[in-house]
């Protein structure tokens, strides 16, 4: 008899662990056989192997904490799910997708250990977890690892997609065949990041984990272009170009204003560019009313200073009515650093403020400039400040959107229809 009952209980831990084993394998996404959900207690490849093992020994019902706890694994964040408050994570170490239930008692921390947001946590963002809650299967926490390093938000990088690196703060990290890159929610390849691109880059060691593409680019499509064609362009403060025919300019994504003017006839409109899209703009459609001038009245800020527009001597005593268009802008003083520039009039009116620099600071400024920025390319710009502007010849850094030709040396003064904007190009 005690041999009977003994099988008789052998058969039936053999069907438990049976059953034990087929429940543990319906977490597989039916779709994806590397996508995993967790609902419940997790139980690591090694806890699985122990209960599959446990079938044939004899089942133990302990599972420890190391089998279940995923505290020490890097997972990248690749979505979250807000109506269905389930995180989607990329496994680094197992290389899946594993997906998890989140709720409100889920804590997000940060690296520091402070309570977080799940806003603070992009796609991207390296992190490790917590165990799961066993009244609700939810995770208990998300934190951001502390165990990698991050470059945020940056745009001076240079990617050797050939060579399998990226440069950064001359340094070179590893891109392997497991960085993951990310625009937005999608993944996408390291050659569709854009120069234009800001990105975050996380990595550990000398390897990156993940790109994120955080500020991408657009693109505006120039059309009927021929009453501008081989003048100026302007798309906001920073990215200026020539017309030349019907062609699309990569900028960054945002708003801008794009102005144009030539012989007389010029305007200006708002554009949003966003994420890839391509935006067309008629150029047709900004000549307005022509010919136009504008009424520019020039303050001078040294005695015996002379101006030329288009190499000729003006009055600065005396508004200058000048034509809508790209002029010559020369100014001279004795001792102080002289103007050369392309003004580009395309306002009814404007105030032009000639603060001249001295030869001591100029030479002074440019040997500052030489040994801060290595000898990297730079523009020069004013800012707007309401009807009336200052010009000055400050530096500042050419941005990653900037569409300037090498082949054009060049400073521009930029009067905005609307602003009356004045901006310094330089190369």
């Amino acid at each position: 008899m005690e041999k009977n009952g003994v099988k008789k209980w052998g058969k039936l831990i053999a069907v438990y662990s049976a059953v034990a084993a087929l429940l543990i394998g319906c977490g597989s996404h039916p779709n994806n056989a590397t996508v995993q959900n967790y609902t419940g207690s997790a139980i690591s490849g090694a806890g699985k192997e122990s209960a599959e093992a446990g079938g044939e020994q004899g089942i133990d019902d302990t599972v420890t904490s190391e089998e279940v706890s995923e505290s020490e694994k890097l997972f990248i964040v690749e979505a979250l799910d807000m109506t269905e408050e389930t995180i989607a994570l990329y496994s680094v170490d197992s290389d899946q997708q594993l997906r998890y239930n989140y709720n409100m008692t889920t804590k997000f921390i940060d690296k520091y250990g402070g309570n977080s947001t799940w806003a603070e946590f992009p796609v991207g963002t390296v992190v490790t977890i917590g165990d799961m809650l066993p009244s609700s299967g939810a995770l208990s926490q998300v934190r951001k690892s502390t165990g990698v390093w991050s470059f945020e938000d940056i745009k001076k990088y240079k990617i050797d997609e050939e060579h399998g690196l990226i440069k950064i703060d001359g340094r070179n990290y590893k891109l392997t065949d497991k960085t993951k890159v990310y625009s937005d929610a999608e993944k996408i390849l390291v050659s569709n990041i854009s120069k234009k691109d800001k990105i975050t880059v996380i990595g550990r060691d000398k390897e990156v984990i993940s790109i994120s593409v955080n500020t991408g680019h657009g693109y505006i499509s120039l059309v009927n272009t021929s009453v501008f064609d081989g003048s100026m362009i302007f798309i906001g403060d920073k990215i200026a170009t020539m017309v030349n025919g019907n062609e699309t300019i990569e900028v960054p994504e945002g708003t801008y204003k794009v102005t144009v003017a030539n012989n007389g006839w010029g305007g200006s409109t708002d554009i949003t560019v966003n994420r890839d899209e391509n935006v067309m703009v008629n150029l047709e459609e900004l000549k307005g009313d022509g010919p136009s001038y504008c009424l520019i009245t020039f303050l001078v800020t040294v005695p015996e200073t002379y101006v030329y527009i288009d190499g000729k001597i003006i009055d600065t005593n005396e508004p200058q009515n000048i034509q809508y268009g790209a002029h010559k802008l020369v100014v001279r003083c004795s001792g102080y650093k002289p103007w050369n520039k392309t003004l580009i009039v395309n306002s009814a009116s404007a105030e032009i403020t000639l603060a001249m620099e001295s030869d001591e600071e100029a030479s002074s400024e440019n040997t500052q400039t030489s040994e801060t920025e290595n000898n990297e390319e730079n523009t020069e710009s004013a800012g707007e400040e309401n009807s009336s502007e200052t010009t000055t010849n400050g530096h500042e850094e050419e941005t990653a959107g900037s569409a300037i030709k090498n082949d054009y040396d060049y400073e521009v003064d930029y009067l905005s229809t609307i602003s009356d904007l004045i901006s310094n190009l330089m190369n």
